[in-house]
């Protein structure tokens, strides 16, 4: 007679799988946002004096800095976003690299249209970036100030016209009844903040997918 034994299959606990994503999709849309407005200055900022110079062909160089950045942003957000939506993100083959002389390559690069996508979503994410982060730093803040009000809310000025939200609402004025209140504010808060950067990351990547998976 044989016995089999079966190895208990361990599911991790609900904390212990929405933590990790939590702080995944809020680091992610949190350093979004500088990472955004450097693309954007120095993207944007160089095509478009590349161009007001390319008459004197001063502006070319600088216009071929713009997209070649424009590449590098690219490849970096790549790499950001597949940890996000949970799939690599293919990298486009793009066209100059094999071209025999520099005016070729230079003519290859401005031809190639996945450096333009690049382009396009190094100025535009900006958009998706200051979206995503407004929403996920205000309920990161409505969570820890509402739960930790209690620490720091003695501090806060009791004068004349320095009425808090509690007894503007008719509730009272009292210390615990301020705290009781920033508590209960909190709680729908920290409940939906999971739900909330998991919205604002993906929303952030699938632009970003649109613009630079490779074709």
């Amino acid at each position: 007679m044989t016995t089999t034994q079966l190895d208990p299959v361990l599911t991790p606990a609900p904390v212990a799988r929405i933590l990790p994503r939590l702080a995944a999709d809020t680091r992610y849309v949190l350093t979004g946002l500088p990472l955004g407005l450097a693309a954007a200055l120095v993207c944007a900022t160089g095509l478009a004096v590349g161009l007001g110079l390319a008459v004197l062909w001063v502006g070319v160089p600088l216009m071929m800095f713009a997209l070649m950045q424009a590449r590098g942003f690219a490849a970096a957000e790549r790499e950001r976003i597949a940890a996000v939506l949970g799939h690599e993100i293919p990298a486009p083959a793009y066209r100059g690299a094999s071209a025999s002389t520099l005016p070729a390559r230079v003519l290859a690069v401005l031809a190639d249209a996945q450096t333009w996508r690049d382009l396009a979503h190094a100025t535009l994410r900006l958009i998706p970036n200051t979206l995503s982060f407004s929403l996920v730093a205000s309920w990161w803040a409505a969570v820890v100030g509402g739960l930790s009000w209690v620490l720091w809310g003695w501090s806060l000025p009791n004068g004349p016209g320095d009425d808090e939200l509690p007894e503007i609402l008719g509730l009272g004025d009292g210390y615990l009844t301020n705290v009781t209140f920033y508590l209960l504010l909190a709680v729908p808060f920290a409940l939906t903040l999971p739900a909330v950067a998991r919205w604002a990351a993906r929303f952030e990547a699938r632009f970003a997918e649109r613009l630079l998976a490779g074709r």
